[in-house]
């Protein structure tokens, strides 16, 4: 638990107010009995901190209320500050298991209301979480809050913004980049592409890097991604995993307001979490018409290339039950295959296995679907496809550039390879590259449900 002896003085004021902080991933357990031994001990600990008796009698809610009347009355303003951290954390760890996650959230009720009740003498209050599990409960009981997480003006309160890498984080970025053997712009731009791309407010365009994150790189002198030590992939592939598909395309999740705020654990669609857990971030805002009745709607979609991974990394590695190890040997050797453009190798050894890896009970059952998967494996195996290349008849299903060459695809369901290549020639999808300082490379897939596999793709060169 973090708790804090520092104060807090107010402009113009003599006397410091105490401040107590802490954070409620302390009260964190795999039951809800755990659940409650462990708030009981915060509480706890919270009196040691401001000296005040603990008696441990009453209902822990009881005991919360005891400890904010006695700090108060022990300071020498008569008011206290309160920061709180990750006020969601106990509701998150019960996503899965809805009875016990009610029991929790009831809890926490009672156990946030107490700081309502005692607002004559709490002078600042702050909560900070991730998720808005645990809104409607909080907020029904501490309506005198508001919620700033989509304020324009504090929408990079919690990040680096690239301004501050080139000021006050300067010599941090200079650093890693001697470490990496880059300058500092391209130590910025490689900072950039890891960890920034999160917009909190719809109303700025302002984007910020993980600050947890850029500080890890800092410290170890690496760029990679330190995400998944948050421990929040696991629960969102525990529901992937139950729903037993992929959600749609994560690079492009249409939502409006309301799948942004929404806060009921019982019906929170798998966009929502993972916007609300920051895989998901503003990526364009579409403004609403009110002479229509169309409502400003919103495009989401991963803010970095760390968050890209840990996702990505989490499908493959967790819901279909690939080992760490034989899959970092298989994106190995297809990185090789695309470097040295075997394209028949890659889609034949690297691609048809990924395909052989989905779960038995999933169905791909149409084209989009098909195409789907490809786009996420051929993301996780290093080639990053560009989706729905616009050309002048139509649209490329995927272009895959390498600094030698670029590779057109074409995908079809239940029908041939040889029709897919068709397409492309007679759609002219290739034709913009064609002529280029790059040879063009024609490939075309076909997805055979029957054996839930692709069939043997063709492959020409322009």
């Amino acid at each position: 638990m973090r708790t804090s002896n520092s104060s807090f003085r107010v402009r113009g004021g003599s006397q410091p107010t105490p401040v107590y902080s802490f954070t409620m991933s302390k009260a964190v357990g795999g039951t809800y009995e755990l659940f409650r031994e462990q708030l009981a001990k915060l509480v706890k600990s919270l009196c040691a901190e401001a000296n005040v008796e603990y008696t441990g009698e009453g209902d822990i809610s009881g005991q919360f209320d005891d400890f904010l009347v006695a700090a108060a009355k022990k300071s020498p303003t008569k008011k206290i500050v309160v920061l709180i951290d990750e006020y969601d954390e106990p509701v998150a760890k019960f996503l899965d298991d809805l009875e016990t996650l009610k029991r929790v959230r009831s809890d926490l009720h009672d156990f946030y209301e107490k700081l309502k009740v005692n607002s004559g003498s709490i002078r600042f209050l702050m909560m900070t979480g991730v998720t808005k599990l645990t809104k409607l409960s909080v907020f029904s009981g501490l309506n005198h809050l508001t919620d700033i997480s989509t304020f324009q003006q504090y929408a990079t309160l919690l990040g680096y913004t690239p301004d501050e890498l080139d000021g006050a984080l300067r010599e941090n970025v200079e650093a890693l980049g001697v470490q990496n053997g880059k300058d500092f712009a391209a130590a910025k731009k490689a900072i950039l592409s890891w960890y920034d791309g999160y917009r909190f407010s719809p109303r700025s365009e302002a984007r910020v890097c993980n600050p947890v994150s850029l500080g890890n790189a800092f410290k170890f002198g690496e760029l990679k991604g330190y995400w998944e030590t948050t421990g929040r992939t696991t629960l969102i592939i525990n529901r992937i995993e139950r729903a037993g598909k992929l959600p749609s395309d994560i690079e492009n999740v249409l939502a409006d307001a309301f799948m942004l705020d929404v806060c009921d654990a019982e019906s929170l669609p798998m966009e929502s979490l993972l916007y609300q857990g920051g895989y998901l971030t503003i990526k364009e805002v579409r403004p609403g018409d009110p002479d229509t009745g169309r409502e400003e709607s919103f495009i989401l979609a991963p803010p970095n290339l760390e968050v890209r991974e840990a996702l990505k990394r989490g499908y493959l590695s967790q819901v279909m039950g690939l080992k760490e190890s034989p899959f970092n040997a298989l994106v190995d050797k297809a990185k090789q295959q695309i470097a040295y453009g075997d394209w028949m190798g890659y889609l034949c050894e690297s691609l048809f296995g990924l395909y052989a890896s989905v779960p038995p009970d999933w169905q791909i059952k149409d084209e989009a679907e098909a195409k789907r998967y490809f786009q996420l494996f051929a993301s996780m195996t290093g080639a990053n496809p560009q989706p729905e290349v616009a050309t002048m008849l139509g649209y490329a299903d995927a272009v895959i550039e390498t600094p030698k060459e670029v590779c057109v695809f074409e995908f079809k369901y239940r029908k041939s390879a040889k029709a897919a290549i068709k397409q492309i020639r007679e759609r002219g999808y290739a034709d913009k590259w064609i002529g280029g300082e790059r040879p063009v490379t024609l490939v075309g897939i076909n997805f055979n449900p029957k054996k839930r596999n692709i069939d043997m793709p063709i492959i020409e060169k322009v």
